[in-house]
């Protein structure tokens, strides 16, 4: 049985949220519209309640068939979704996925999406049994090239028209995580291998 929850520790829990949550989301992604609508078309001053609902129930579509796994960061002294990480567009013949993430505007730099990242590093190559993680940050996206650096992944060039943003190509960081590279946090939040408190 695939878990819901991958980490947790004294302040913070990453696990796939539920439906009675799209309004925590959506306040999420509305404060911080004006940093992850730079990078993310979905993301919007439009965004609303009913698109969170729409999306939580998506993603347990798509988790029930193995196709896309999506986790919230949620604070638990406040209650408040703090940010979110994304196993998608998974090939289970090619053993890999890509990497997604973002952090509430105002809990930047405090650490939060490189945790993620290993949290569902950690899920992705124990649970799911893939060998390689992409990381692809459109090419001035110099905040999400730091998380990248931050966790261990390699650098594997920019990327030319590698993805589409609002109907237009663009270039794009590509980074890769294999197993090994990365080392997963506790519970307590140092880095290093703990099955039994994330899993």
């Amino acid at each position: 049985m695939i878990p819901r929850l991958i980490y947790r520790d004294n302040a913070i829990e990453i696990r796939a949220p539920e439906e009675a949550e799209a309004p925590l989301l959506c306040r999420a992604v509305r404060d911080s519209q004006a940093d992850i609508g730079r990078w993310e078309s979905w993301c919007t001053p439009a965004y609303s309640v009913a698109d969170s609902l729409r999306f939580l129930r998506d993603s347990e579509q798509k988790r029930s068939r193995g196709s896309e796994y999506n986790f919230n960061l949620f604070d638990l002294h406040t209650g408040e979704i703090t940010g979110a990480i994304s196993l998608n567009r998974i090939s289970y013949e090619y053993h890999m996925a890509n990497v997604g993430y973002w952090t509430r505007s105002d809990r930047t730099g405090q650490g939060l999406a490189p945790l993620a990242v290993r949290a569902a590093s950690q899920f992705a190559f124990e649970r799911l049994a893939l060998t390689r993680l992409e990381i692809v940050a459109m090419e001035r996206n110099h905040r999400s090239c730091r998380v990248a650096e931050k966790v261990g992944a390699t650098a594997e060039g920019l990327h030319r028209n590698r993805l589409y943003f609002h109907g237009k190509p663009c270039h794009a960081w590509v980074y890769s995580l294999i197993p090994g590279d990365i080392t997963y946090p506790d519970a307590t939040g140092s880095p290093m291998q703990q099955r039994n408190a994330t899993l």
